[in-house]
């Protein structure tokens, strides 16, 4: 699966979106879950290749996912490492309870907290987020969250 926007292609892997079916709150008492997202840059093309899992030490709600910092570094040095520093951190994805997600205003502030954070690699972040019919795809650059939205299923183009 491809999402185009602005100048770059962001791919997504089958394992990629195998844990995003994997997770759909599917279920009414189902929690969110959510992790970090890493992949490759290959010229503006982005590959999602892999997505953390969530983790007994992450906060999860019906309506609610925080993953926990230290496991999720520990997740992100190892992909890093292990792939001779070919597969890096590129943000965060969550679930939410919806048809059609939009980000929350905590959503949006964590994945601004995350762009403004030093550390990172690339000089943008994706942040997507899985809803029961469709996912919410965005990218964090220069500043600004532009997104890309599957057709809503109720208006189809």
């Amino acid at each position: 699966m491809r999402y185009q926007i602005g100048k770059h292609t962001i791919a997504f892997h089958v394992g990629a979106l195998g844990i995003l079916d994997r997770f759909t709150q599917r279920g009414k008492k189902q929690p969110e879950a959510g992790g970090v997202i890493m992949g490759k840059l290959i010229g503006d093309e982005i590959q999602i290749m892999r997505l953390s899992v969530p983790t007994p030490l992450d906060k999860a709600s019906r309506y609610n996912f925080e993953r926990h910092v230290y496991s999720a570094q520990i997740v992100i040095d190892y992909e890093f490492y292990n792939s001779g520093g070919e597969m890096v951190y590129l943000g965060e994805w969550h679930t939410h309870p919806e048809p059609h997600p939009t980000p929350s205003g905590t959503d949006r502030e964590m994945i601004r907290r995350q762009y403004q954070n030093k550390g990172r690699t690339t000089d943008f972040l994706l942040l997507v987020i899985q809803g029961t019919a469709s996912r919410y795809v965005a990218i964090m650059e220069n500043g600004q969250l532009t997104a890309y939205s599957e057709p809503n299923a109720n208006n189809p183009s």
